[in-house]
């Protein structure tokens, strides 16, 4: 009793071997390489996802470590509040004003700090010193953490969907080089026996 074989899916046929007068080694190459960049998003996603949460995670390693050596203090102010020009970049307008605090303990410090632009003399603020008692900047915050994560992703996404583009954009481009010149030599082959070319010769007769 004959079975009939099962259909081919389009998958199973693209990566079949075997000869096939309507399906050459060509075009069989490039539809892997479309394939391929079909997929590469894909690949893309994971690959952001994966260097994201790598950056983050050494991220908050290195936020928990730093923040060890980062420490937050009341200071006095002794001086007004003077306004600096607005910065280029935003337009924001800072105050500073002379500040004293005290870290280590009987560690007595004086700096000019930022204060809020409406700090009176002798009020109190918040200062981040180090372990020395000067003052340095705060920690970093979680939402400065993912904003790295997430611009770290979107480069790699970036670099990686580029990169994919051109190797297949390359690979495509060397496939038709081949293809072409495969179709040469195979129409310099049929060519004459297409055109009749072969069958005139020095004795035919014109016509």
């Amino acid at each position: 009793m004959l079975r009939a074989h099962p259909e081919k899916g389009p998958l199973r046929r693209l990566f079949d071997h075997r000869s096939n007068e309507l399906w050459r080694a060509a075009d069989r190459t490039r539809s892997r390489w479309i394939i391929a960049f079909a997929l590469s998003p894909l690949l893309a996603v994971l690959c952001a996802v994966a260097i994201g949460m790598a950056v983050w995670n050494t991220e908050i390693s290195g936020a928990r470590a730093e923040s060890l050596h980062r420490h937050r203090v009341s200071a006095t102010t002794v001086g007004e509040a003077v306004r600096a020009p607005p910065e280029p970049s935003n337009g924001v307008r800072t105050a500073t004003a002379q500040t004293v605090w005290e870290y280590p303990s009987s560690h007595r410090h004086r700096d000019r700090v930022p204060v809020p632009a409406d700090t009176p003399v002798g009020g109190t603020v918040v200062v981040w010193v180090d372990d020395a008692g000067r003052e340095t900047a705060a920690p970093p915050a979680g939402s400065e953490l993912a904003s790295a994560a997430v611009a770290a992703g979107v480069g790699a996404f970036a670099v990686f969907a580029l990169s994919a583009g051109g190797v297949v954009r390359l690979g495509l481009r060397r496939v038709e080089v081949r293809s072409l010149a495969e179709w040469g030599r195979e129409w310099e082959f049929v060519e004459p026996h297409w055109s009749g070319r072969q069958r005139r010769g020095p004795g035919a007769e014109d016509d």
